[in-house]
Protein backbone atom coordinates (compact mmCIF):
# COMPACT_ATOMS: atom_id res chain seq x y z
CA UNK A 1 0.00 0.00 0.00
CA UNK A 2 1.25 3.47 -0.87
CA UNK A 3 2.25 5.78 1.96
CA UNK A 4 0.63 9.20 2.09
CA UNK A 5 2.50 12.50 2.17
CA UNK A 6 2.88 12.31 5.96
CA UNK A 7 4.63 8.91 6.00
CA UNK A 8 1.46 7.12 7.10
CA UNK A 9 0.05 3.95 5.60
CA UNK A 10 -3.71 3.68 6.02
CA UNK A 11 -3.45 0.17 7.48
CA UNK A 12 -0.10 0.43 9.23
CA UNK A 13 -0.30 3.96 10.63
CA UNK A 14 2.59 6.39 10.95
CA UNK A 15 6.20 5.33 10.75
CA UNK A 16 8.40 5.30 13.84
CA UNK A 17 12.01 6.46 13.42
CA UNK A 18 15.00 5.45 15.55
CA UNK A 19 17.94 7.88 15.63
CA UNK A 20 21.41 6.94 16.90
CA UNK A 21 24.22 9.46 17.43
CA UNK A 22 27.87 9.00 18.36
CA UNK A 23 28.68 11.37 21.21
CA UNK A 24 31.73 9.43 22.43
CA UNK A 25 34.98 11.26 23.16
CA UNK A 26 38.59 10.51 22.24
CA UNK A 27 37.84 9.74 18.60
CA UNK A 28 35.96 6.52 19.48
CA UNK A 29 33.80 4.95 16.81
CA UNK A 30 30.36 3.57 17.69
CA UNK A 31 29.03 0.28 16.31
CA UNK A 32 25.23 0.02 16.03
CA UNK A 33 23.49 -3.29 15.27
CA UNK A 34 19.69 -3.48 15.44
CA UNK A 35 17.31 -6.38 14.82
CA UNK A 36 13.67 -7.29 15.05
CA UNK A 37 11.93 -10.65 14.91
CA UNK A 38 11.90 -10.48 11.11
CA UNK A 39 14.70 -8.13 10.12
CA UNK A 40 18.39 -7.51 10.69
CA UNK A 41 19.17 -3.86 10.02
CA UNK A 42 22.88 -4.66 9.64
CA UNK A 43 25.97 -3.34 11.38
CA UNK A 44 26.68 0.38 11.10
CA UNK A 45 29.83 2.17 12.25
CA UNK A 46 29.39 5.79 13.29
CA UNK A 47 32.54 7.86 13.08
CA UNK A 48 33.58 10.23 15.86
CA UNK A 49 32.15 13.72 15.79
CA UNK A 50 28.46 13.06 16.32
CA UNK A 51 27.63 11.12 13.15
CA UNK A 52 24.13 9.64 12.88
CA UNK A 53 22.34 6.48 11.80
CA UNK A 54 18.55 6.37 11.40
CA UNK A 55 15.90 3.98 10.15
CA UNK A 56 12.11 3.98 10.06
CA UNK A 57 9.47 1.25 10.23
CA UNK A 58 5.77 0.59 10.69
CA UNK A 59 4.34 -1.17 13.73
CA UNK A 60 3.00 -4.67 13.17
CA UNK A 61 -0.75 -4.41 12.56
CA UNK A 62 -1.29 -7.30 14.99
CA UNK A 63 0.98 -5.73 17.63
CA UNK A 64 4.20 -6.96 19.18
CA UNK A 65 6.76 -4.92 17.24
CA UNK A 66 10.09 -5.09 19.07
CA UNK A 67 13.43 -3.65 17.94
CA UNK A 68 16.52 -4.44 19.99
CA UNK A 69 19.95 -2.96 19.46
CA UNK A 70 23.52 -3.50 20.55
CA UNK A 71 25.74 -0.42 20.73
CA UNK A 72 29.48 -1.02 21.13
CA UNK A 73 32.33 1.44 21.79
CA UNK A 74 35.43 1.37 19.60
CA UNK A 75 38.23 0.82 19.06
CA UNK A 76 37.90 -2.85 20.15
CA UNK A 77 34.06 -2.89 20.57
CA UNK A 78 34.31 -5.05 23.73
CA UNK A 79 32.30 -2.56 25.82
CA UNK A 80 28.66 -2.65 24.74
CA UNK A 81 25.04 -2.35 25.75
CA UNK A 82 22.13 -4.41 24.40
CA UNK A 83 18.65 -2.98 24.94
CA UNK A 84 15.12 -2.84 23.57
CA UNK A 85 15.18 0.34 21.50
CA UNK A 86 11.47 0.15 20.66
CA UNK A 87 8.60 -1.91 22.01
CA UNK A 88 5.14 -1.36 20.55
CA UNK A 89 2.67 -0.07 23.13
CA UNK A 90 -0.60 1.36 21.86
CA UNK A 91 -1.48 2.71 25.33
CA UNK A 92 1.64 4.86 25.77
CA UNK A 93 2.28 7.74 23.33
CA UNK A 94 5.89 8.18 22.27
CA UNK A 95 5.81 10.70 19.44
CA UNK A 96 7.02 8.32 16.71
CA UNK A 97 10.65 9.27 17.28
CA UNK A 98 13.19 7.56 19.53
CA UNK A 99 16.57 9.28 19.92
CA UNK A 100 19.65 7.57 21.35
CA UNK A 101 22.92 9.34 22.11
CA UNK A 102 25.97 7.25 23.04
CA UNK A 103 28.21 9.02 25.57
CA UNK A 104 31.20 7.79 27.53
CA UNK A 105 29.13 7.09 30.66
CA UNK A 106 26.14 5.42 28.97
CA UNK A 107 23.33 5.71 26.46
CA UNK A 108 20.88 8.58 26.66
CA UNK A 109 17.33 8.66 25.31
CA UNK A 110 14.64 11.15 24.36
CA UNK A 111 11.50 11.15 22.21
CA UNK A 112 8.97 13.67 20.96
CA UNK A 113 6.94 13.31 24.17
CA UNK A 114 9.93 13.71 26.53
CA UNK A 115 12.33 16.11 24.81
CA UNK A 116 14.98 16.11 27.52
CA UNK A 117 17.75 13.53 27.17
CA UNK A 118 18.06 11.22 30.15
CA UNK A 119 20.46 8.38 30.81
CA UNK A 120 18.72 5.10 30.12
CA UNK A 121 21.41 2.40 29.77
CA UNK A 122 24.90 1.73 31.11
CA UNK A 123 27.81 0.20 29.22
CA UNK A 124 28.69 -3.38 30.17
Amino acid sequence: MIDNAYGANLLKGEKTTLYFRNGLSYKKWLKVHCKSGNDDMGVHYLKPGASDYTFSFHDNVLGGTLIWCTLSKGPDYKVSSRFDAYKQNKDKPHGKSYNYLAKDDGIYHSNLVEFKLHKKFDWK
